[in-house]
């Protein structure tokens, strides 16, 4: 499920890359990001790691908060489900 705030860094970030006259291909390389993964993270479908954030700042010559602009975080969105409502733990231990 994609979440608003994933939508939103989508959006804020192929708005700056096409500020930038990049093509996807051209963007993913030069922030060393695979270009689906790229592409993925464009149509909101993942959530970047730390590591990608700080990559897509620097290839835009951008401080994290910068990057981050006008994005908002919906805290109700991003609440922590307990455990007990996710249902059982998988067998394995892992989960």
């Amino acid at each position: 499920m994609t979440s608003q705030y994933q939508t939103a860094f989508a959006d804020r970030v192929r708005s700056l890359r096409l500020s930038a006259e990049k093509s996807q291909e051209d963007f993913a390389a030069m922030a060393n990001i695979d270009r689906a993964t790229f592409g993925k993270l464009e149509r909101g479908l993942i959530n970047p790691s730390l590591l990608t954030l700080a990559r897509i700042a620097v290839a835009l010559d951008l401080s994290l908060a910068q990057l981050m602009e006008g994005v908002e975080i919906d805290p109700e969105e991003i609440k922590a489900t307990p455990r007990s409502a996710r249902g059982p733990k998988p067998m394995g231990g892992r989960g």
